[in-house]
């Protein structure tokens, strides 16, 4: 008697976890977590274990190399975003704690760190119709806590010679928050629930559910909220880039050019814009990079024309001027060549990356995570509030990347088995 069987396959899960896009996507999570170990324990407001964190960061590096080499040719349609009843609950449960605990830090922190003020009060220059930048700030430090953070010719008979140091697209955060609650950090934890929001968007149903849960509940983002870092800013316009990429690209022109503009090192993301189009083409690209630019350059145009040198003086001029900061979680602490050595790094990524060219939207905070991985961490001055958006960069170009199912698969059915029929009545 012979017999045939037939069997489903259930789809081979295990092996699935190690398909290229989920390789590199377990690699790009594992780099966001060591970039978070890495500044957690080599940052003085923390740990100050500085060579510690330095070999977390310097794995890190290599395990970013690593994941972004592992990138595929991705599924580039975007994906359909589900708000599930119990979705829209649990994000709506987080949200409520991340504010509540954020209004609690913020309440007790008085908010004394040069950040903080220097904001406050340009936000209050604007608002009186004065112009930000060019203006002194009070100086609040001692004289040694003056010379590492400012070195020479900053501070001139107590006063800091800069009105504020970050772009003019800062004011959307400062600004609410200054009138609607009169903390000008409240704009930034609005900017971080924003982009919790986004994050959900970009990501399939429940599955948004887990990376939003980790920025919003995560102790280092509520650090860089009270102490007023710009950076949740940067991080919130990070995400709405991705999603307009994704989902509405006719929007992707503004979002970029704000993202461009929110932060002086953002430079470093003009090299992968290309990434951002699907289906790319040289025509769509050099509008692309012209809109985004153009509107770059309108955020910032109405301050240079109220007083370009002092905007020049603010936003370049004081960051070329301050010194090397032996404080940073920076390699330039265990030998100055790294200062020279790290822009030949960035350029060498670039490159490589321009020459593979094969990179999607959601591979797009990857590249300029790696990008600012590299310039951060042999900068002179590289801190928590820098790794905190590297971090979350790797960790959403993880989790946009990757390809498994939260849920198992279905049972496979029962073997089916076939019989041949041995009917003796049509025997011969």
């Amino acid at each position: 008697m012979r017999m045939f069987t037939a069997k489903r396959s259930n789809g081979g899960s295990l092996s699935k976890l190690w398909q290229p896009g989920n390789a590199a996507a377990f690699t790009l999570l594992l780099t966001g977590l060591l970039v978070l170990l890495g500044c957690v324990w080599g940052d003085p407001i923390l740990r100050a274990n500085q060579k510690g964190g330095l070999v977390l960061i310097g794995l890190a590096i290599l395990a970013g190399i690593t994941g972004i080499a592992l990138i595929g040719h991705q599924d580039l349609q975007p994906r359909l975003f589900r708000w599930e009843s119990k979705s829209l609950c649990l994000a709506g449960l987080l949200i409520v704690v991340h504010c509540v605990s954020a209004y609690e830090r913020i309440h007790s922190d008085p908010g004394n760190i040069d950040t903080f003020i220097i904001e406050r009060d340009a936000t209050r220059d604007l608002l009186r119709g004065s112009d930000p930048y060019g203006a002194t700030r009070p100086n609040y430090y001692n004289a040694q806590q003056t010379k590492m953070l400012y070195g020479e010719g900053l501070v001139v008979n107590g006063r800091l010679q800069v009105g504020l140091q970050y772009p003019p697209v800062t004011f959307l955060c400062t600004v609410p928050g200054l009138l609607l609650f009169h903390d000008i950090r409240y704009g930034f934890v609005a900017a971080i629930v924003l982009a919790a929001i986004m994050v959900m968007a970009v990501l399939p149903g429940r599955s948004g559910l887990v990376p939003a849960a980790f920025f919003l509940l995560n102790p280092i983002t509520y650090i860089v909220e009270v102490l007023a870092w710009t950076e949740p800013l940067v991080w919130m316009l990070l995400c709405l880039t991705v999603m307009t990429a994704l989902k509405k690209p006719r929007w992707l022109a503004l979002a970029l050019g704000l993202f461009l503009a929110s932060k002086q090192y953002n430079f470093l993301a003009l090299p992968f814009i290309a990434c951002l189009l699907q289906p790319f083409s040289w025509r769509a690209f050099w509008r692309l990079l012209g809109k985004s630019i153009a509107v770059a350059v309108l955020t910032v145009l109405p301050f240079a024309i109220w007083n370009v040198r002092a905007l020049w003086r603010d936003l370049i001029a004081f960051h070329l001027a301050q010194p090397f900061r032996y404080d940073s979680v920076s390699f330039a602490i265990l030998s100055p060549v790294f200062l020279k050595i790290g822009p030949i790094l960035v350029l060498a990524f670039i490159a490589w990356i321009l020459w593979r060219g094969n990179f999607g939207p959601r591979a797009f905070p990857a590249l300029y995570g790696m990008a600012m991985l590299l310039f951060v961490s042999t900068n002179k001055q590289a801190f928590l509030n820098y790794y905190f958006l590297i971090s979350n960069a790797f960790l959403l170009a993880g989790f946009a990347l990757k390809k498994w199912n939260l849920t198992p698969p279905p049972p496979s059915p029962p073997s089916i088995k076939l019989e041949p029929d041995h009917d003796d009545s049509h025997s011969v």
